[in-house]
Order: structure tokens, then C-alpha cells, then sequence
């Protein structure tokens, strides 16, 4: 499905007030959570002009990679040496050897 954002706000709003409708509190409290999450869930749903998803993915990738130097790196006791062997890494993993 492609959507613009206006029509992913829509959908979502439609979805809502059928969940609000009917008689079970979990269905309620589903709909609470559709409400309060509409601008992330619509967000979700549209596509741009070139049909591209909007996505976070490149910032989860990075977090990915802290935390896994992070985690190989336990004995650091000195932060600056830390953070430059995490810029270090990020910086030039994407890079195609020669």
C-alpha cells in the first residue's frame, strides 16, 4: 500500500474509532496507543515522492555498532580514548578495502 501521509493519518484515525466502538477494554486500550502513536505509525506507512519508506535505520545500525564495541571494550578506564576508537570504527567500516 502507498499512502501519503495525510491518508496514513486518516487510516489510522479510522482504525481508532472502530477499536473505540467496540465493547473490550483491551481493544480500548489498543486504541489509546494507536491515538498516542498516530504521527510514528502514519510515519511509518508513507512513502516519499521516490517511493522510499522513511526509515531509522542508519541511526540503529550505529547504536548496534557502540554497543557492540562497547561491549568489547570493557576495560577502557579513559573515555576520550573510548570515543575515538568508536569514531574510529564507524567512520571506516562502510569503506571498501583495496
Amino acid at each position: 500500500m502507498k499512502f501519503t501521509y495525510d491518508e496514513a493519518l486518516a487510516f489510522i484515525e479510522r482504525i481508532t474509532l472502530n477499536l473505540r466502538e467496540s465493547s473490550s477494554e483491551l481493544l480500548h486500550a489498543v486504541a489509546r496507543s494507536y491515538h498516542k502513536l498516530r504521527f510514528e505509525i502514519a510515519n511509518a506507512f508513507t512513502k516519499t515522492q521516490n517511493n522510499i519508506r522513511y526509515t531509522n535505520a542508519i541511526a540503529e545500525s550505529i547504536n548496534n555498532q557502540i554497543k557492540t564495541i562497547t561491549k568489547a571494550a570493557y576495560g577502557y578506564t579513559n573515555f576520550e580514548r573510548f570515543r575515538k576508537r568508536v569514531m574510529l570504527i564507524i567512520t571506516y567500516k562502510k569503506r571498501p578495502r583495496i
